[in-house]
């Protein structure tokens, strides 16, 4: 999967028009100056708020399924789950000032805004309401099925 996500981001920038630099030209370059630029690159590649990945995050939003989780993981899998739902597992990326993610054939967008470090709100593009969620910091048990 992870390997296919990448193919698709070199075929992406291979579609970019801007032309190639000549093999000459980037075998002149000192190897102390490539990397400062990979450095840039891997930044770039970075949200602009990162102190949600890591954290197991609980939905508080009102109206959206029992105990919702969501996970968002350093090496990009993302994995979402609810007490009475499937769980699902995805990868998540960086568009821009905000995240991205799939949902079945769904592409996500979302601001990623932090209040609090044990807060987080998810701002949808294309969505007039906000995500919330606070950190789990303690153990949780979903509660019983609604009869």
């Amino acid at each position: 999967m992870r390997t296919l996500s990448l193919f698709a981001m070199l075929a992406l920038c291979a579609c970019g028009g801007s032309p190639a630099p000549s093999q000459p030209a980037a075998a002149a370059q000192p190897a102390a100056a490539a990397q400062p630029q990979a450095a840039d690159a891997s930044q770039r590649d970075e949200p602009v708020n990162s102190a949600f990945i890591g954290r197991v995050w609980r939905a508080t939003t009102r109206g959206g399924p029992l105990g919702s989780i969501m996970i968002f993981l350093p090496d990009r899998t993302l994995l979402m789950d609810s007490c009475f739902e499937t769980y699902r597992v995805s990868q998540w990326g960086v568009a821009g000032d905000r995240i991205r993610w799939r949902e079945d054939t769904i592409p996500i967008e979302a601001e990623v805004v932090s209040p609090s470090k044990d807060e987080l709100i998810l701002r949808i593009a294309g969505l007039d309401r906000e995500q919330t969620y606070i950190a789990m910091t303690e153990p949780y048990t979903c509660p019983d099925m609604p009869r």
